[in-house]
């Protein structure tokens, strides 16, 4: 045996074993991220990476989900950042109002100059608040949704309370977000984004804050955030984990007030 096949043996047993952990789930205590982006530069490179292929089918996909459940009233994103899902979502619903809502001035800014001269006009507006603190009446909302947001919250407890507060009676919510028990591939993956792809990008500010890995380790467990939302006043709710993310959709009752 020469010293080439040996290196394919040895190549291949490396390939076999990265396979096989990466088909068992990540088992590591939950770690909390920052809520907000307010650093310009940071703002900008999160806007960057928002607009790569992978975020564009992740949106889709959420776009899909949406359609089974959403009819012709107003959608609004918590956790809206540059604005992009809202602008998936407006090609699918074309009349529906929309509404994004982001803690960072940053990032209502980024989204406000996104939508500037794509002529939305009264059909959509963006508002700053916090998850647990939402800018609206009780009652007044439809349809609440959320990508990549749950993690960031800093009382998501409250925050569920507050998304039930402001849905009118039968209102809904779709929440997506990663799960810290995801299978080991996608700890592969983000960490080789996080530390070569985003390195060779030259997107820096991203990776100073430790995303998107931080992301990842901040967010909950299909069994947390099934703990978390029994202590709401959701009561018809369902919770769908995949390869290493999360659907939570809720709807608040007919005759709830």
């Amino acid at each position: 045996m020469n010293l080439i096949e040996v290196l394919i043996i040895v190549f291949c047993l490396i390939v076999l074993i990265i396979l096989v952990s990466s088909m068992f789930r990540l088992n590591m205590p939950r770690r909390v991220n920052l809520e907000g982006i307010e650093d310009p530069k940071t703002a900008e490179a999160y806007d960057r990476i928002s607009r790569m292929p992978q975020f564009k089918l992740i949106r889709r996909s959420f776009v899909k989900k949406l359609k089974k459940y959403c009819t012709k009233e107003t959608i609004t994103d918590i956790g809206c950042g540059p604005g992009y899902l809202l602008q998936s979502v407006s090609k699918e619903f074309p009349e529906n109002k929309l509404v994004g809502v982001d803690i960072s001035k940053e990032m209502v800014e980024k989204a406000k100059a996104n939508f500037a001269s794509m002529g939305y006009g009264e059909r959509i507006e963006f508002r700053q608040g916090a998850a647990d603190y939402l800018p609206f009446d009780d009652s007044t909302q439809d349809f609440i949704v959320s990508t990549f947001s749950l993690h960031h919250w800093a009382d998501p407890e409250a925050s569920f309370k507050e998304i039930f507060r402001i849905l009118k009676p039968g209102g809904q919510m779709l929440i997506f977000d990663f799960r810290r028990d995801a299978q080991r591939l996608l700890f592969y993956l983000i960490w080789f984004a996080q530390n070569v792809a985003l390195r060779i990008m030259g997107i820096t500010a991203i990776r100073k804050i430790n995303e998107p890995m931080g992301s990842l380790l901040a967010s909950y467990t299909k069994k947390e955030i099934g703990e978390l939302i029994k202590k709401t006043p959701f009561k018809d709710y369902q919770i769908e984990g995949k390869l290493g993310w999360i659907y939570l959709y809720g709807k608040k009752a007919e005759n709830a007030l």
